[in-house]
């Protein structure tokens, strides 16, 4: 987990690297106002559900496919238009095995799928074939520009806005019926609309994917070297004090 303990003090340290000052719109006065650290800065609850795209993974139904996702998300806008947060994750994901490929949990990394660890926990088909059970958080550090503020400014009435964003991460799989412990690199984009319901708190619709290593879940199958999986949720946004932007 050395690289999200790296992504968690890159975030801490963020809010130094920036000299925060705000313009009061008012014709008679021209002055600034020093933010603070919890200025504009929130936490985000949501729930939803996913779906992994990788090698074999067709051969599941769609009920079997899509599993549950839950996130949670600390940040802070620097400006009216671009912030950063950190944002957990995760739960569970189901994939598809068949008879080839190589088991990096197998004793020298196997390809004879009889060392396959995940047989001995999982339904075996006929065929050989089986659903293996993946259970994961991905926390990763991601840098996000609100598209209305920067084409129209940032204004108080605006109730809807477009983020897009983008990240790096680290995906943690942890041991669970056969699928080894594994860390890798994940890459995040993610695009979300959001509504202002209060000063302090905002619904948020989010769509998001992230990237990684074909051997994520200890098996390496056909020739795409990366693999990736969609969520679709929605989140709950409490500002710990109100916006000022």
């Amino acid at each position: 987990m050395k690289l999200s303990l790296s992504i968690l003090i890159l975030f801490l340290t963020l809010p130094g690297l920036y000299a925060q000052t705000i313009d009061e719109a008012d014709t008679e006065q021209d002055s600034t106002e020093s933010l603070t650290f919890f200025d504009n800065f929130y936490i985000e609850a949501g729930g939803g559900s996913q779906i992994l795209f990788s090698k074999d993974v067709e051969n599941l139904d769609n009920k079997q496919r899509l599993t549950p996702s839950l996130s949670l998300s600390v940040g802070k806008w620097f400006s009216g238009t671009f912030g950063a947060g950190i944002k957990f994750q995760g739960y569970s994901l189901n994939g598809f095995s068949t008879t080839e490929g190589t088991y990096t949990a197998a004793p020298d990394n196997g390809n004879l799928f009889e060392q396959d660890p995940v047989r001995k926990e999982v339904t075996i088909n006929p065929d050989g074939t089986y659903r293996h059970f993946i259970r994961y958080t991905n926390i990763s550090l991601n840098f996000y520009a609100s598209i209305v503020n920067l084409l129209t400014g940032c204004k108080e009435h605006n109730i809807f806005d477009i983020i897009p964003s983008v990240g790096i991460g680290n995906m943690h799989v942890f041991a669970y019926k056969g699928v080894p412990k594994t860390n890798t690199l994940s890459a995040n984009f993610g695009l979300t609309g959001k509504f202002h319901l209060s000063p302090v708190v905002d619904l948020n619709i989010n769509a998001c994917t992230a990237i990684f290593d074909n051997k994520f879940e200890g098996r390496i199958a056909g020739t795409r070297e990366y693999e990736n999986y969609v969520s679709a949720s929605i989140g709950i946004v409490y500002y710990v004090k109100s916006r000022k932007f």
